[in-house]
């Protein structure tokens, strides 16, 4: 068989990962003049690069650089890959911002260089998600190249459980060559051994710089002499192999480097309130044009050395949590913006003082939790506000909870106004404060005290490093968190809170517990002053479940990590003589907004907004709190203590618990999104109605539990955008102004009105 190896000329350019983001620009602008000069010189170089970011960043500081690169384009010499922002993580990332990554930066290769690219290019992100196919069909793309993942074939169909397919390529050796000659000339043997009639072989010096070696590039002058090597780009070599049959390849590719789903969880933290600020502002009728800046940072920041928290600290203080806060800001002025803008126009006189607007971002009903802080008392009259009236004359119960702070503005009564409001379908309702005479009566802590003899805190020795490069299960237990105290905080006709303290060796837990009324949910808030280092901290539930299966969220899917498949039952043990029923457990696995566990009775559920790391061990379903970590240590390199350590000291996690009789797996997407998406809540006064807004909120009623809406927005032309995710069998929906829409089995879908 005669072999062909197809050399694709490449630099990996991360913008931030030991250096920080001015650094990373320095090294895209010196990089991308060294391989100017080489292509300039080698009339047969072709060259392959990612990320719009880059090429951005090069027409505004070097406008003959970036003629020049245009003009390679359009020869075919230079190639534009990806289509995405930057080469972003696809393991904790939310399908949002995924397709996010497509929407302008296909657009602007388009518009500036005449190329709609086609080919996905994650060559080193930690692990791809297995519904990364369906989003990548949706966003226009057919072929994936990616680097890191378990054992596959060099080239394969990609599909997943919708049916959608990409032609997936596997990097066999890497995206690079930066190890020097020695690596460079065994990977060259390893292409060589390949059975793989036509292949592709990665070239090109990456990471922070430096483009093509002239050296290395010697030495594929010298194998052309000898073997059938040319340079080319991915379009090229796709071409070849079109006809050539594919195997099949379902699933997550990976996963790799598992301590990412739960180190530096501040950086999870602000990036997940920061994407579904911008989801929020998008339904309130924000134009694509104003968000387009923000959108494009948002982007930035999932590159898959920032969001997996393998970067260094400089890199987050300085550029990761100041860019990710300009995404926050802008969405929030602009979600007030169109708040008030609405209030403005409502009549609201019968408020005699003041009182609150809602809004509901949920294509359904919702109960929405009202809570922030404000005056108890703002006239002075010395009667506390404690109910909510709407224009009807109906009353629902408000109740003051203890403020952040332990006193009010010039001494004045102030605490955090907190009710639970039933919203119409993406609508609104607006109510006044009043005092009412009724007996709203008092929620208890029934459902906390149950609850609460469940739950314990695992302790789990860890020496794995920032990435866990040997994590794969957390069983080598410690020891628990020792309960030292139970407290009812708070009571009365909205909610309850228990609050109960822990302590681990040097440090303190604090876990309160949320019973809202008409909320089937229990809320978790756990405040941490963590000072023990090496180990991870996870919440552990025992369920009760009997032979359960256990499921985690992904980008638009849902993952099986525990089945019947995956064990015989009844497997048992003898401990001590005695006969016990031992329970399958899992690995440790990465998730998104959920994890849950199922029997033919039951479904139990943790909703997390910023938590990414799980499993199923002995019958019990785990969280991943944390797991203080040094930034960027790398075994087996000695770490640097300058460099400090994450997830120590005080910090907060903030999630739900669920539990349900007989819940369809596929609707606890649906579930989560209640729980996780609250309603917007404002502080208004009374007026007469103002004038109407030109702005539209968007409006839509959903009723199946298994289809949730992922994004709805006005694109760049102004015409109505929804993304659709299915999570069961195949079904159609009527919706206003879209019409009936057929969704495939768990497949995904954007229609424009």
């Amino acid at each position: 068989m005669k072999k062909k190896i197809y050399v694709i000329c490449n630099s990996h350019l991360d913008p931030v990962w030991l250096w920080n983001r001015s650094s990373g620009r320095s090294a895209w602008l010196n990089t991308m003049h060294s391989v100017a000069r080489i292509m300039e010189e080698e009339a047969d170089l072709k060259f392959t690069c990612s990320s719009a970011a880059l090429y951005r960043y090069i027409e505004e500081c070097d406008p003959a650089l970036f003629n020049k690169i245009a003009a390679w384009v359009k020869c075919g010499r230079w190639e534009i890959t990806g289509g995405w922002e930057v080469q972003s993580d696809v393991i904790l990332s939310r399908p949002e911002t995924l397709i996010h990554q497509a929407l302008s930066a296909r657009e602007y290769f388009c518009n500036r260089f005449g190329v709609e690219v086609k080919t996905g290019y994650c060559v080193d992100s930690f692990g791809h998600t297995s519904g990364l196919p369906k989003i990548l069909n949706a966003s226009g793309f057919t072929h994936y190249v990616y680097s890191r993942s378990q054992e596959t074939p060099g080239v394969f169909n990609w599909r997943s459980d919708d049916g959608s397919s990409v032609t997936a390529l596997h990097i066999l050796n890497s995206y690079g060559t930066g190890a020097g000659m020695d690596f460079l000339k065994r990977a060259f043997d390893k292409h060589l051994a390949s059975p793989l009639e036509h292949q592709t072989m990665f070239f090109g010096v990456g990471d922070h710089g430096g483009g093509i070696s002239r050296k290395e590039l010697a030495f594929i002058r010298e194998m052309q002499k000898q073997y059938d090597v040319v340079f080319s780009t991915l379009t090229e070599y796709f071409e070849v192999i079109k006809d050539m049959p594919l195997e099949t390849v379902t699933g997550e590719l990976g996963p790799v480097f598992k301590g990412c789903y739960s180190n530096c969880h501040e950086v999870k933290r602000k990036i997940a309130r920061a994407t579904r600020r911008m989801i929020a502002a998008e339904k309130l009728g924000v134009k694509a044009g104003e968000l387009r800046e923000a959108w494009n940072e948002l982007c930035f920041n999932h590159f898959h050395d920032i969001l997996p928290g393998t970067s260094v600290r400089e890199a987050y203080e300085k550029d990761v949590f100041p860019g990710i806060g300009m995404v926050e800001y802008t969405a929030d002025k602009l979600i007030d913006r169109q708040i008030f803008r609405h209030a403005a126009a409502l009549d609201t006189r019968y408020m005699s003082e003041g009182g609150v607007f809602c809004w509901n971002p949920h294509p359904f009903e919702h109960k929405t939790i009202m809570a922030f802080d404000g005056f108890t008392d703002p006239n002075r009259n010395g009667v506390y506000f404690n109910a909510l009236q709407d224009a009807q004359g109906n009353e629902y119960p408000l109740q003051i909870l203890p403020p952040a702070t332990g006193f009010g503005p010039c001494g004045v009564l102030w605490g955090k106004l907190t009710a639970v409001v039933d919203l119409p379908a993406m609508g609104e309702r607006n109510f006044a404060y009043t005092v009412s005479e009724k007996d709203f009566g008092k929620v208890g802590f029934a459902r906390q005290r149950a609850l609460l003899d469940k739950l314990s805190f695992d302790i789990c020795y860890d020496d794995t490093h920032t990435w866990g490069f040997t994590l794969d299960v957390m069983d080598s237990k410690l020891g628990e968190a020792q309960l030292t105290g139970v407290k009812e905080y708070a009571d009365g006709p909205v909610c309850s809170v228990l609050r109960a303290e822990y302590r681990y060796n040097n440090s303190t837990i604090t876990l309160d517990l949320y019973d809202y009324a008409g909320i089937p949910e229990i809320g978790v808030k756990i405040r941490l002053d963590w000072h023990d280092v090496r180990c991870a901290l996870k919440l552990s539930w025992d369920h009760g479940l009997i032979h359960p299966q256990f499921f985690t969220g992904s980008a638009a899917d849902t993952v099986a990590r525990l089945t019947a498949d995956n064990y015989d039952w009844p497997a048992v043990e003898w401990r001590n003589g005695e006969l016990f029923e031992k329970h399958p457990s899992c690995k440790e696995y990465s998730m998104i907004d959920w994890c849950a566990a199922q029997d033919e009775k039951a479904t139990v559920a943790f909703f997390a907004p910023d938590l990414h790391s799980c499993d199923h061990r002995d019958n019990r379903m785990r969280l991943t709190l944390n797991r203080p970590v040094m930034y960027s240590d790398h075994a087996p390199f000695a770490p640097n203590p300058d460099s400090g350590w994450m997830d120590l000291d005080n910090s907060e996690r903030v999630l739900w618990i669920g539990m349900y009789d007989g819940l369809p797996l596929a609707e606890v997407p649906h579930y989560a999104k209640c729980r996780l998406e609250n309603g917007e809540v404002r502080e208004i006064t009374t007026h007469e109605p103002g004038m109407k807004n030109a702005d539209e909120f968007l409006h839509l009623q959903l009723e199946e539990k298994q289809v949730v809406i992922q994004e709805f927005r006005y694109n760049e032309d102004g015409k109505k955008e929804l993304t659709l995710m299915n999570n069961g069998s195949e079904i159609t929906v009527d919706l206003p102004e879209f019409g009936k829409i057929t969704l495939p089995a768990h497949g995904l879908k954007t229609v424009t009105v």
